[in-house]
């Protein structure tokens, strides 16, 4: 069984709560068509990682939560899967990409105007959601995040040439932050302590580095050709995410963020053998 199944194993009942609310969640609107298009993308679910490290994070600190966190924490979850499926579409749109997840894209389906108006309510329904949690701050840290992430990629649109420390920010703006962003707000769900949630915000910072590293790696992006980064830069990353986890309590939760790790660096391996 691969890291990543497991993983999601142990957090398997949230999971599947977020995945009925996303699945239903285009009722909440008055219009049909908006909820048609609600519908179809989360037809068809992604991995998940995103809400995953949330509840493992939170987990990690507090196996047994009270009735209210877990709540929070599946609205938390919901808000999270939103966000990060605005920046799928505009992504596709942006590069024109017709599909994803096996099934046509919404700019292939319903033209680019209605994809980007889908994306724009998507954000619009996550920050209702964050707004309306018990945690102040949820708001203006995910707001911190998505600023980070299109400056990256404008950063990125606009220069073609760029030094390897240049890389290595854009790709914590546009991925590395907000996978910190979900580790630190799950820690902080279940009111963990200050250095709780910093060791798990910058293991998801590291994990961040990890995963986009190795995506292009095997994408054999321009710029990461150019500037030498190779996997080995992203198990640099992964031993600093190990070492930030450390002092945490032992547990499957902890065990699954480490296992996450191994599972992102060894896909590497599996695609180019199959390549």
């Amino acid at each position: 069984m691969s890291s990543f199944i497991k993983a999601k194993n142990a957090v398997s009942k949230e999971i599947y709560e977020v995945e009925m609310i996303l699945k239903n969640i285009g009722k909440d609107f008055s219009s049909g068509s908006a909820e048609e298009v609600f519908k179809y993308f989360f037809k068809v679910p992604g991995k998940y990682l995103r809400p995953s490290l949330v509840i493992l994070s939170a987990k990690a600190i507090k196996p047994e939560m009270t009735a209210e966190e877990r709540i929070q924490l599946i609205n938390l979850c919901v808000a999270i899967e939103l966000i990060h499926s605005a920046s799928l579409v505009h992504d596709d749109i942006i590069d024109n990409d017709l599909f994803r997840r096996g099934q046509k894209t919404l700019n292939n389906i319903y033209g680019r105007k209605i994809a980007v108006l889908a994306g724009d309510t998507f954000y619009a329904k996550a920050f209702s959601i964050l707004l309306n949690l018990s945690m102040n701050d949820a708001e203006q840290i995910i707001t911190q995040v998505i600023e980070k992430m299109c400056i990256a990629e404008i950063e990125q649109a606009q220069n073609y040439e760029i030094s390897q420390q240049d890389y290595l920010n854009i790709i914590e703006g546009k991925t590395a932050s907000f996978m910190a962003a979900c580790c630190k707000l799950g820690a902080k769900t279940v009111k963990g302590k200050e250095e709780e949630i910093t060791a798990l915000g910058n293991y998801g910072l590291n994990l961040g580095m990890v995963y986009q590293i190795i995506d292009d790696c095997t994408d054999d992006d321009y710029n990461a050709i150019k500037n030498n980064i190779t996997v080995e830069n992203a198990k640099e990353f992964a031993l600093k995410a190990e070492e930030v986890i450390e002092d945490l309590e032992p547990s499957v939760y902890k065990d699954s963020l480490n296992g996450l790790l191994n599972y992102v660096i060894e896909s590497f391996n599996k695609k180019r053998k199959n390549a």
